[in-house]
């Protein structure tokens, strides 16, 4: 069985999407972040640095004190959604080509 804590700073990136979520104009400051995922300033920092060198989290231009989430998320949600709808369109092909009348 895997230790618990390796998983650790995965779990706290995938946490800090979730805090992030819903602050894309006015964002959050670190202390803010730290305490929602009941942290040291210190980790969510390094935890923000880790997102934002994957392209993930940003300092906001102009109010860099403040952190948001990237479009790079609701580019894969586009993507994700993009890929059903193509699916969705074969499986209609398929069920018109098995269902039209002889």
């Amino acid at each position: 069985m895997s230790n618990p804590q390796h998983h650790q700073p995965a779990r706290r990136a995938l946490r800090l999407l979730w805090v992030l979520q819903g602050n894309a104009f006015g964002g959050l400051r670190l202390k803010q972040v730290a305490e929602a995922m009941r942290v040291a300033p210190p980790m969510a920092l390094r935890d923000l640095e880790l997102l934002a060198a994957e392209g993930v989290a940003e300092r906001i231009p102009g109010n860099e004190e403040c952190w948001r989430l990237t479009p790079k998320l609701i580019q894969l949600a586009r993507a994700h959604d993009d890929e059903l709808r193509r699916v969705r369109e074969r499986v209609d092909a398929i069920d018109q080509r098995y269902t039209r009348a002889i």
